[in-house]
């Protein structure tokens, strides 16, 4: 099983970044931000494990492994199509968090503007399953 949801990034400092909010990593991954520990109850305890700083040919180069190929090849052809990544979720007090890791909101946004580090980067998708 698989989680596709619309995923919109503002990452701009992001290798998988690309024009229109769009991500254009295979694979993104969710994270609680204290390492260890799945019970964040803030969008800002998050983070996008797959965040890959762009500042040099070389950060473009070196996250080549994550890409999209097929999604970037349709998205920007194919009217109706969009790159969409598969979404894990490791941060099970989230509401939109189901067994086997994965994310079952329709659509996410993954947010860190000037982000320099993974920590800087959060899922802003994310509602506590307790409320709080």
């Amino acid at each position: 099983m698989s989680s596709n949801p619309r995923v919109k990034c503002t990452v701009d400092q992001c290798t998988h970044n690309i024009a229109g909010e769009y991500c254009s990593a295979a694979n993104v991954d969710i994270y609680n931000e204290a390492l260890g520990d799945s019970t964040a109850n803030s969008s800002g305890a998050t983070q996008c494990k797959s965040f890959h700083q762009r500042k040099t040919v070389g950060d473009m180069v070196g996250s080549l492994h994550n890409i999209n190929v097929g999604g970037l090849v349709s998205g920007p052809l194919m009217e109706g199509t969009q790159v969409t990544p598969s979404v894990k979720c490791f941060v099970n007090s989230c509401t939109h968090w189901n067994s086997g890791d994965y994310c079952h909101a329709s659509e996410i946004h993954v947010q860190g503007m000037n982000a320099g580090k993974t920590a800087d980067t959060d899922c802003e998708t994310f509602q506590s399953k307790t409320g709080k």
